[in-house]
């Protein structure tokens, strides 16, 4: 059963509170008493039961220190958001992407520090994806708490005292202490990310494009995949293409297609709504532009899996790349060309990139008709290429063997799939 008391040894919060009950019993000892004390061989300071129930006296006490400095709050998270990036842990860079948030974190709390039942599970959600972002060793933490102890100082000013300094450090102990043990309570699980959604766009009927913002970062390169839960179908994940390369802010985009018959999928597109909590899994996935090849390049996307292009995209055009790019975006009708103008914004800035959209059934003017693979292969000749294939496996092997036919090297031929991860 995980404990939700402060427990821990060292410098963790029994520490603190043990030392707080052992100056209380000495000011109640008479001298003489003192001094035999003091004669003693030295025991192990920390109870192996864990505090007793008069401990949790020191919490209030402590708390209504802290809050003195509440009205500070915005201008200690200002001074931890505007460390240099190549100074930040990753709990400055999580204030630096939305410092209201982190505004309204600190003060919700300071508002229930001596409630450590409600912290422990708050902060055993950031605990998994904290665990995975700074590792075992946890110096970020120190480093952080030093950081907000510095912090707290400036913002005070004339006002700091050495009490104060002794309740933050007694503060942030705590904190951390209270943090691994909600750690316990995901111990075993794949580390995740939580988030809230910002904005759901519905771009088609199965087809939805969500902006997310997570507490933390979120670490991923470009072309990968996000691994999504539903909180309508909690428990159930699945894979969603990320459509730009990492941001400062902790925002993504991801791009939701409903698979026939999936609840978990179907839910992301027509059920979830602006405000909802998010958990992503780590990133997975390797699509990935070579750098450094000479060639030009072939892009063949099909319908929704297009959406990783976009990001890497902008990778090319970060790098000042100077090779010719084509892309041909293959959808079933004109309608479902759901992202087009975002996919041109992102060519437009690469040196020399063009989108070919491909449109199979129905009326296509003014983009290209026809079955994809055949309108790719009969547009040129690509044996110079370097190809990227994106979409479903009976897609991407049509693709490929029809380029093997023209005489396209399978070295210079990649392809990547969703279908795998998005199976039920």
């Amino acid at each position: 059963m995980t404990q939700v008391g402060p427990v821990g040894s060292g410098g963790e919060p029994l520490t603190v509170l043990w030392t707080w009950r052992q100056r209380l019993e000495q000011a109640d000892e008479t001298p003489q008493k003192q001094q035999r004390r003091k004669n003693q061989r030295p025991t192990d300071s920390i109870p192996q039961d864990g505090p007793e129930a008069g401990d949790h006296g020191y919490l209030p006490q402590l708390q209504a220190r802290l809050r003195d400095a509440s009205a500070e709050i915005h201008r200690i998270v200002s001074r931890l958001a505007a460390v240099p990036p190549d100074q930040r842990t990753v709990l400055h860079t999580a204030f630096a992407a939305n410092p209201a948030a982190a505004e309204r974190g600190l003060a919700w709390l300071l508002e229930h520090f001596d409630q450590p039942s409600v912290v422990v599970p708050a902060l055993g959600r950031l605990a998994p994806a904290l665990d995975a972002l700074i590792g075992p060793r946890g110096r970020q933490l120190d480093l952080f708490g030093q950081a907000l102890l510095d912090a707290v100082r400036d913002a005070r000013g004339e006002r700091w005292s050495d009490e104060d300094a002794t309740a933050w450090r007694d503060g942030w102990r705590f904190a951390t202490g209270w943090l691994r043990q909600g750690a316990q309570l995901h111990q075993g699980e794949t580390p995740f990310w939580t988030g809230v959604l910002l904005a759901h766009d519905r771009r088609r009927d199965d087809v939805a494009v969500l902006t997310v913002a997570t507490d933390l970062p979120y670490p991923f390169r470009a072309g990968q995949r996000a691994i999504v839960e539903c909180h309508q179908v909690p428990g159930v994940w699945r894979a969603c293409w990320i459509g730009d390369p990492p941001a400062s802010d902790n925002h993504l985009e991801i791009h939701v297609q409903a698979v026939p018959g999936d609840r978990a999928t179907a839910a992301l597109v027509r059920d979830a709504r602006v405000g909802d909590p998010v958990r992503l899994h780590r990133a997975e996935g390797d699509f990935v532009i070579e750098s450094g090849a000479a060639g030009a390049v072939l892009i063949v996307a099909e319908d929704v899996h297009v959406t990783p292009v976009k990001a890497l995209l902008s990778e090319l055009a970060a790098a000042n790349d100077e090779r010719v790019v084509h892309l041909f975006w293959g959808v079933s009708t004109r309608d479902d060309l759901y992202d087009l103008e975002s996919l041109r914004e992102h060519a437009a800035r690469c040196a020399h990139a063009t989108v070919h959209p491909v449109v199979a059934r129905g009326p296509a003017h003014p983009y290209l008709s026809g079955s994809l693979p055949q309108v790719v292969v009969d547009f040129g000749e690509w044996t110079s290429h370097d190809v990227y294939l994106s979409g479903s496996p009976l897609a991407v092997g049509v693709m490929r063997n029809m380029l093997l036919q023209r005489n396209v090297s399978p070295r210079h031929i990649h392809a990547v799939t969703l279908e795998r991860l998005t199976s039920p």
